[in-house]
This record gives C-alpha cells, structure tokens and sequence, in this order.
C-alpha cells in the first residue's frame, strides 16, 4: 500500500499546527502502523485555507493526479495520511467529494490522532460526523472573526490591512488606530489646493507617490481624506445608524470636500479645463476681430507657427506679434504698480459645520423611513437634537465678508515674471485688457486698451471710422 502524506497550513504563523509537527506526526503514525516513512511522498498546502474546493489547492491536486497515474501503471491500493481531519476540509461537502473519491480508487483516509479510517463503514460515519463539526467549528470562528471587526471599527479602530494614503497606523492603548502621516497629508493638502484654482487630476496625481487612478478615486469617494471609511462599499456608521464613525483627524474639511465634487464636475464636462501649453497668451475674450466682433481663438500654422484666427477667418496675425506687443505695454503701464492680494477679514463662516449638519440629516432621514416603532422614539430625539445645533450654526453664520487688499510685497512686474502663462493671462484680465486686431490698412493693427485706468473712447471712435469704411 502506498502511503501519501498530506500536510495542510493556513498561516505561516500558526505555530501549534507547522509544517514540521504535521509532517513529524505522520512519519510516527506510518512508523507503527508498519510503513517506512522514507516510502512515502508528501505534499503541502502552505497558506492555504481548508475551505477551498480540493483542485484550487496546489498540492493536493497534485496528490490526486499522482494517484491517478500511479492507478494507470497497476498500483490498487494508497493510505493518505494527514495531521487531522480539518487539514483535509473544513467542509462537509469537500470531505465527502474527497472519501467518495479516494473509494473509487482505492485510496483510504486516515488521521495521526485515530479518529478516522475511512476502510469500514463505521469509520466512514464517524469521519462524516467529525467533517460537520469541524465545518460548524469554522463557522463559529468566522462569526466571531466578523463580529469583532465590526465592533472594532464602531470604535474607530483600524481593523486590518494597509493605512489609506496620507495616514499610517499607530499602536494606542494596546490597539491599532490611524493617524495623519504629515508628509503624505501635506503632499495631499498641496495638490487639492493646485486642483481647485487651475489644476487637473492628471497634474496633480504627480504632486503624490500614487497612481492618477488611486487619486481620481480618493477625490471620487472623499471618505479616505476626511479620516472615513467604507466597508463593502458603504460608509461605515456608529451603532445609531447615522453618524459616521471618524477614525482619524480629516484632512479636508466637509468645504474642500464639496469644492472637489464641484471642481471634478466642472472638469468632467468641460468647464475650466486647464489651458494647453500652446495656447496664445490673449485668448479666452481678450482679443476680438475688428469687422465680425468674434474673439481671436490661438492655432497654428502649416509651418508650426502659433497665431490668432477669428472663427469667421476675417484676419490673423502671428502670436508673437501680438503677445510681445501687450507684454510690452503691460511692463510699461502697470509693471512698476505694487501688486495686491485680496484677503477675507471679518465674518463667521460656519459652512463646514453647516455640511456636515446637512449630510448627517440626509442620513437620518433614509434612516427614519426605515425603522420601526422601537427605534423611531431615538431617531426623532436625535432628529429633534440636530435641528436644534442646526438652527444654532444658522443663527451664528454670518458668510458676508470684507474684502482687503494686501500688497505682496513685489511689483506687478515681479509678478509677471514668475508667473506662468495662465497667470500672465490672469494678470492682463484683472488690469481689463481689451485687444482689436485692425485690418491690414491699419501701420499699426492693434488698438489696445485697458479697462482699469484706460480711456476707451479712441477704441469707439476709431471702430466707427472703420464700420464706416467699411461701409463705403
């Protein structure tokens, strides 16, 4: 009889069941049952959990094709040996499927503890009876299992696995809880705030050590970067059903967090999408053709050379034409100004305390329309509690505030210089710049002028010449 030796671990660490105290009891058990342990071959699942089907396990598929060939070259009759009965299955119906198998082929189970033989039929219950019990015994364990993550996440503690980027995982009071890691917070905090005034979320995914898919998904989702999380797919709550449980100090506020949903939509269909590194410095309104009116749009030339067109095709000239020119009239006009910031002072902005409040009632409502008469007593209190801090945040929001310009410290110059195109563009729309591309007829084909200063009575006058020509 060929002796087959069938050792199965589920973790590395479970140091009562190793490798070595299966394999040492299986060669004592062969030993005094008169077999040579040095005839028999082995095989280990290591890492492997005894609820997978029998062919999913590496190894004992691998038994199960030797018994197969031995049987093809006239071996009748093998014994498999295994530690207990559990490393075998740990469901009932993966250990008939293996008994019932093993009978068409001659292949006999047996434990190193005795407490089955598959030969007779009263070994055969009795290792039936034993399957259930190990099988109820693993239900009971992943009961437990589920239970205690669970609870331990009600409690605001991490649970298992890696930490979501920009925390890490810390050891409190003999538990594991999240903590803000700073430098990753801080690499966050930097491209939300780069996100909302000009960025994307391809640009800003290299401001971070993560892929542009983790980070579309954390500006998706938003519960990672406000110290939340989900558990199969759902925000996980506190026993009440409505609050969310916070395992760890937001790194946006519930004011980003809405700012992010508006800033992704606006990219998503188009609105304030970054501009491209070849656009012209004037478009976007503030350049304008002379007969049609319509603004100058930036391109390109079959040579490769940047110009503005009308959309009517009316005129063109070369970018650097016209971007060199304004530059120039920019520097001198306004370059030597100090430059300002403007600064909110005064007020009493309670908007994130105010989302907050309104999220939490939109989960107490969907709660509500579902609880009974035990529960609906608690969550009208609860309702009744968040009116009231509701109606508190109201009375003490004051959003109205005052406007300040503060100098920066550098000219307007300076900020042209170290800005890039997008803001050398901004600066020419906060002076008012207005640009008319004039017909050839014209030495000079640009009429510029500036809102913040300017005098644009010669700009009328000299298009109703123009009109007038036109006309004639």
């Amino acid at each position: 009889m060929t002796a087959l030796i069938y050792i199965r671990l589920s973790r590395e660490t479970a140091e009562s069941a190793s490798i070595d105290t299966q394999r040492n009891a299986a060669r004592l058990w062969l030993t005094q049952n008169g077999y040579d342990p040095a005839d028999s071959v082995e095989y280990v699942d290591s890492g492997v959990s005894g609820a997978k089907p029998l062919e999913e396990r590496a190894d004992m598929r691998r038994l199960m094709q030797d018994i197969n060939q031995r049987r093809a070259q006239g071996e009748t009759s093998f014994i498999i040996i295994a530690w207990k009965l559990d490393r075998y299955a740990r469901s009932v119906s993966e250990f008939l499927r293996l008994v019932a198998w093993g009978e068409e082929r001659g292949a006999r189970l047996a434990t190193t503890d005795n407490t089955i033989n598959t030969v007779t039929p009263t070994g055969r219950m009795v290792a039936v009876v034993l399957a259930a019990l190990a099988e109820w015994e693993r239900s009971l364990i992943t009961g437990r299992v589920v239970a205690g993550q669970a609870t331990r996440r009600t409690q605001g503690r991490w649970v298992t696995g890696a930490a979501p980027y920009g925390y890490r995982i810390e050891r409190r009071d003999g538990a594991a809880y999240l903590a803000i890691d700073e430098a990753e917070a801080a690499k966050i905090r930097a491209a939300v705030a780069k996100l909302l005034t000009d960025g994307t979320v391809t640009g800003t995914a290299r401001m971070l050590d993560i892929g542009e898919r983790q980070w579309r998904r954390m500006l998706t989702r938003q519960d990672a970067l406000r110290g939340r999380l989900q558990h199969n797919g759902q925000l996980v709550l506190s026993e009440d059903g409505v609050t969310p449980v916070q395992f760890a100090d937001p790194i946006i506020n519930a004011a980003e967090a809405k700012a992010i949903r508006e800033r992704l939509h606006a990219l998503a269909v188009g609105e304030e999408r970054a501009p491209r590194q070849a656009t012209p410095l004037c478009t976007g309104g503030l350049a304008t053709c002379w007969k049609c009116g319509k603004n100058l749009n930036g391109g390109k030339r079959r040579d490769g050379i940047l110009r503005y067109r009308c959309k009517q095709g009316c005129s063109t000239i070369k970018a650097a034409a016209l971007d060199d020119r304004v530059k120039a009239e920019f520097l001198a006009r306004w370059g030597a100004f100090p430059e300002h910031t403007v600064r909110l002072e005064g007020g009493n902005d309670l908007t994130d305390q105010m989302i907050e409040a309104q999220e939490q009632a939109e989960r107490l409502t969907a709660r509500m329309a579902t609880a009974g008469p035990l529960m609906l007593a608690s969550l009208e209190k609860h309702a009744a509690d968040l009116e009231a801090a509701y109606a508190s945040l109201r009375a003490a929001h004051d959003p109205e505030v005052r406007e300040v310009l503060v100098p920066t410290g550098r000219t307007l110059e300076g900020a042209w210089d170290a800005a890039d195109r997008a803001g050398r563009t901004q600066l020419l729309k906060d002076m008012g710049l207005h640009v008319v591309l004039l017909d050839k007829t014209h030495a000079d084909r640009l009429a510029i002028t500036w809102a913040v200063g300017g005098d644009d009575q010669e700009l009328v006058e000299m298009l109703g010449d123009l009109d007038a020509k036109g006309a004639a």
